[in-house]
């Protein structure tokens, strides 16, 4: 064989060897691909732990969540920062108000931290359709490079929007978002949530072998003021069976000193009790909504490749401490209910009482679905975690509140501090003997030496509070 005819197969043989290397690796990616589970995550807007079944309640019915959680993992001390646009910015980040400096409702990240990665996006760019339908960012700070689709709750469904009837203080006191609330005349599917769960519930029917992997997102409302649901759920609720939560320093009744309860709020026995059955009837609207699309994703036969993640932004106040709304550094303000379902990794029924944060659920997919993690993100992977409830986790969680309250939670305390406010003192709170968070221990000399770790645990930030 001469030199340019051994040149030539030897290229020639070459080019094939290449060829099929390259044919092998996208056959590889390939399978990568379709091996990778789907993600179904349920953002609700507005509602505490406190109030669901699986966490406790024995008024509110949520028996959809709560089957949910006998099938999954719940999180029994995850926290996040209590006001929307700050908590859903750090969860679809993975990043601090401090880097943010999100920490109120009116400010965009894309002005802030322009380069920041969201969660949907690196899904999109590695390879997954990314669908979204409902409230996923904080209104009108949704990024739309996230998403292949955005569906609009009743894009294409011909429903009537039943009439709402209009009650509480809301009605006569204007100022902010009204507090108000009233059941509708109409059908599940004709409220906002409902097309939400029909949207879902579609997408859900429509998917097929060999689509591309998927993450759906869906954002439910009805628990945010104002509190409307069809008049089925409020039939559920009699306000005059609702018990109102016990505070230090109540009259016989339960209500506080003249003064407390301002307007704008539910100011008196009745509104309180109305304004509680109020809630509870949204959260199980909700709920039949959230068992809907759960019920269609296990007649498509994808549950078991599917990792199911529901969460609520915040907690909301109802008469606690005599407040209400969110914000503040209490429990049924900071604290989430968060549940993961993630097949081959999580066990039914099992608890975890570690503290958690929502800013560490965008590394966990990511870990969950075998994609690369992104750069510069402040929050870890809790794959570990799900997998054993119990193994030592973070030394606490922080949040920030709107104003200029910090908070750490751990696994026994609640620490809060309030920079600049010469007013406010520090507080601590022992959950083991104090769970409502009524009796501040900041100022007893045998509490000093907790009040200074944790105190230096906040200054330090997130990573001080990272496992060993």
């Amino acid at each position: 064989m001469d030199q340019m005819t051994r040149g030539l197969f030897l290229g020639t043989a070459m080019s094939w060897v290449v060829a099929g290397m390259l044919l092998a690796m996208t056959g590889q990616a390939a399978a990568a691909q379709e091996q990778r589970p789907d993600v179904l995550f349920i953002a609700i807007e507005d509602f505490s732990p406190h109030r669901l079944g699986c966490y406790g309640n024995k008024v509110c019915q949520t028996p959809a969540i709560d089957k949910f959680a006998s099938q999954g993992l719940r999180f029994a001390q995850a926290h996040t920062n209590p006001l929307c646009c700050p908590s859903r910015t750090a969860l679809l980040l993975a990043l601090r108000p401090g880097t943010t400096r999100v920490v109120g409702n009116s400010t965009d990240w894309h002005k802030t931290v322009p380069n920041a990665q969201p969660m949907p996006r690196h899904f999109r760019q590695h390879g997954y359709e990314t669908v979204r339908c409902g409230k996923i960012s904080h209104g009108r700070f949704e990024d739309e490079t996230s998403w292949d689709r955005e569906i609009g709750a009743h894009d294409g469904l011909s429903t009537r929007r039943g009439q709402i009837q209009k009650r509480g203080p809301g009605v006569e006191n204007r100022g902010g978002t009204s507090f108000i609330y009233g059941p509708t005349d109409g059908q599940d599917i004709s409220a906002r949530d409902g097309g939400v769960a029909e949207q879902g519930v579609r997408i859900l029917q429509q998917r097929q072998e060999g689509d591309k992997p998927l993450l759906l997102c869906l954002g439910f409302h009805a628990t945010h003021l104002p509190l409307h649901a069809p008049q089925k759920y409020f039939d559920m609720y009699p306000p005059e069976q609702m018990e109102i939560p016990r505070n230090p320093g109540a009259d016989a009744s339960g209500m506080p000193p003249a003064g407390v309860f301002k307007t704008g709020n539910p100011h008196t026995l009745e509104q309180w009790r109305e304004a509680i059955a109020a809630h509870y009837a949204c959260l199980s609207f909700i709920d039949a909504q959230v068992g809907r699309v759960l019920d269609a994703l296990e007649e498509s036969g994808r549950a078991d490749r599917t990792i199911v993640v529901i969460w609520s932004d915040h907690g909301f106040m109802l008469g606690e401490h005599f407040l209400w709304r969110k914000g503040p550094l209490y429990n049924e303000s900071t604290q989430v209910a968060l549940l993961m379902r993630a097949p081959g990794v999580t066990k039914a029924g099992a608890v975890c009482r570690r503290p958690v944060e929502s800013v560490d659920i965008f590394p966990t997919l990511i870990e969950l679905c075998g994609l690369p993690q992104p750069e510069g993100i402040e929050a870890v992977s809790m794959k570990k975690l799900l997998a054993n409830p119990a193994m030592p986790w973070k030394k606490g969680a922080l949040m920030w509140s709107p104003g200029s309250g910090r908070s750490i939670v751990t696994q026994r305390y609640r620490y809060n501090e309030y920079a600049g406010n010469k007013k406010q003192k520090p507080e601590l709170f022992d959950h083991e003997t104090d769970p409502n968070e009524f009796v501040n221990l900041a100022e007893k000399l045998e509490m000093a030496e907790v009040c200074e770790r944790m105190s230096r645990l906040l200054a330090e930030g997130w990573r001080a509070c990272l496992p060993d």
